[in-house]
């Protein structure tokens, strides 16, 4: 395995059964000396942050394989489907079971950014017991990693941030409190979020052994690890280039195009270290690697993927059950423009299981389950949004253009002749590239998308209030 699943250990806020999230109390001291005697404590607890982040509420099932892109309009929701699936389909945010959903991600994604100021004052407070660059690691990981949470509650529960960025909506916390904290404008969050990033990569730059390996995705006997093992499989941790694809992705949500596109260069100039996908990596069904892992800037692991997968995409699933791009090719063939030997297209799309049309693979686990490498794999950033960044915050159209060839090329797909319709043909890729991840609901959210061409309905219409949750009466009642 790539590392041993384990809980979060003391470092973790005990939860009681209050009903604000903030109703938390911190673990004994006592225990925490314990724990954080020896490295030990610290690597586990760094793993359990990871370990948390996917969650089904959070990375490892609704915030990447079903709700957002359930909302994108990537999957054929009927009449007879799931009612909280027809309510999100349609944006009712005011249905009782999709409010108790909107919940569990808030609550989630605040308990996680707890746990993590827990983790950076314990770093603080006995650290000691580190090595200069394993607190340093550690620190840049667990900063990168609240800036990446803090990012996404930003997108899901604050209006489009070039439209509103004063829109006070977002409670911040640096450190672990009893107190609720005032909701913060935009603005303030992201400066937060972007200094978090910056905090995280200068610690990156000096330590992290990334920058020295060829290969990002195969480090077992690359470095030394001693007995360090979070040095193993940097893909699955902030590295510096995860940062600097995080930070490419938030200074273009933030409308900053120049430090979007110094961020995502900085990426490019390394590419060779996540080399693309090709073909004789999706020839063998049985060790198929259909998430393109080696091109995973950071990735997460989630150890109940394959119960995910059985309850969402499954064939053997009913019609009326199962999520697929519908019961006919239309859509999916819309989408890939008809063009099945994109290499996104062949590898997780297949008439299977007895279903006349494609049903989704991407998440389906390998027959060969003593090939690890890449097994229980959610994509977190991928090498092909920073191309797409790139592509689209270029002034120079001509090289927009090769960017997006570039990812174009490396999909088995044919280039691109003239950059005309350049931010149309970028879109098609959103769609293409990031099924199954999350990443197309925020893409249309950015760019203030009002009608979305869908799987269950050709033109979706869409509002600015669509694009935002409401902050659950949890949090807001009483306060």
């Amino acid at each position: 395995m790539k590392k041993i699943l384990i809980p979060l250990l003391a470092l973790t806020v005990l939860f009681s059964s209050c009903k604000k999230w903030l109703d938390v109390k911190p673990e004994d001291k006592f225990i925490e000396e314990e724990v954080f005697k020896t490295p030990q404590g610290f690597y586990d607890a760094l793993n359990g942050i990871y370990l948390n982040m996917a969650d089904k509420f959070l990375y490892g099932h609704s915030l990447s394989l079903e709700t957002l892109d359930i909302l994108a309009q990537t999957y054929y929701i009927s009449t007879t489907h799931l009612e909280v699936r027809k309510q999100l389909n349609n944006f009712n945010y005011a249905d009782k079971d999709v409010k108790s959903l909107i919940d569990g991600i808030w609550s989630n994604l605040y308990v996680n950014i707890t746990n993590i100021n827990r983790f950076l004052e314990n770093l603080d407070t006995y650290g000691s017991t580190l090595d200069e660059q394993t607190l340093s690691l550690m620190r840049g990981e667990a900063l990168a990693s609240r800036a990446y949470i803090y990012f996404d509650i930003l997108r899901l529960f604050a209006p489009a941030y070039t439209l509103e960025p004063e829109a006070q909506l977002i409670p911040y916390y640096s450190n672990t409190s009893y107190e609720a904290a005032p909701f913060s404008k935009s603005s303030f969050v992201m400066e937060k979020i972007i200094a978090d990033l910056q905090a995280s990569e200068a610690l990156l730059l000096k330590h992290d052994p990334v920058l020295s390996l060829t290969k990002v995705d195969q480090t077992v006997g690359t470095i030394d690890v001693g007995n360090k093992p979070f040095l193993q499989f940097r893909n699955y941790h902030f590295n510096y280039f995860a940062v600097k694809g995080l930070q490419a992705r938030v200074q273009l949500y933030a409308g900053n195009k120049n430090e979007a596109l110094k961020a995502a260069t900085t990426v490019i100039e390394a590419k060779s270290k996540f080399p693309w996908v090709k073909s004789s990596d999706l020839s063998e069904l049985s060790i198929i690697n259909r998430v393109f892992s080696m091109e995973l800037l950071f990735a997460f692991e989630s150890p109940l993927l394959y119960n995910s997968y059985d309850v969402l995409f499954n064939p053997s699933l009913a019609d009326n059950t199962i999520l697929s791009a519908g019961t006919t090719p239309r859509f999916i063939n819309q989408v890939y423009e008809n063009w099945e030997n994109d290499y996104r297209y062949s590898s997780s799309w297949r008439v299977d299981g007895g279903k006349t049309y494609p049903v989704f693979l991407k998440y389906k686990d390998l027959s060969n389950i003593n090939y690890r490498n890449y097994r229980y794999t959610i994509p977190g950033i991928r090498l092909s949004e920073v191309f797409l960044i790139a592509a689209e915050c270029e002034p120079n159209p001509t090289k927009g253009l090769a960017y997006l060839n570039e990812l174009r090329q490396n999909r088995n797909c044919e280039i691109l002749s003239t950059e005309v319709n350049l931010m149309d043909n970028i879109k098609k890729e959103y769609r293409k590239e990031f099924y199954g991840e999350g990443q197309l609901w925020y893409y249309y959210k950015r760019n203030d998308l009002r009608t979305i061409s869908g799987a269950t309905t050709t033109n979706k219409a869409v509002s600015q209030d669509n694009y935002t949750f409401p902050i659950p009466l949890s949090e807001t009642d009483p306060r």
